[in-house]
């Protein structure tokens, strides 16, 4: 059985997916925290109803121009990168990224991680039971 068919189990797939890139982007803004002219980043966030809808999640079409060509597909990030507006605090450097920010940015992120896997189990669980498996 794919539990990635079932609705909720896709939504917390990719509510995980979306909190490890998260976690990949913040870590980053921290280690070039002494990078002259840096702007930290973070990931646009996303929406409950494209969470249920699943979209984000692409793929493009190439073109098939010959018919020696194969068709196929070119998946597409599914979450983008934005910069941050640049703060009011900045080094001389032009460097703004915030190391408290970021850090409690990393903790929100660990704490709902941490929330959506709980949730996932919990979920697994109660499929066992319904099914007589427990």
């Amino acid at each position: 059985m794919d539990l990635n068919k079932l609705p909720l189990f896709a939504a917390l797939t990719r509510k995980m997916q979306w909190l490890n890139e998260r976690q990949r982007v913040l870590a980053q803004n921290i280690a070039n925290i002494d990078t002259p002219g840096y702007r930290p980043m973070d990931l646009k966030q996303l929406s409950f109803a494209d969470l249920v809808k699943g979209s984000g999640e692409g793929s493009l079409k190439p073109a098939v121009t010959e018919p020696g060509h194969i068709p196929g597909t070119i998946p597409v990030k599914a979450f983008r990168e934005q910069k941050q507006p640049r703060g009011f605090e900045a080094s001389p450097t032009g460097n703004s990224v915030k190391v408290e920010d970021e850090l409690v940015k990393l903790g929100e992120t660990q704490i709902d991680y941490n929330t959506t896997a709980n949730l996932y189990s919990k979920q697994i669980n109660m499929l066992k039971v319904v099914l007589g498996k427990r």
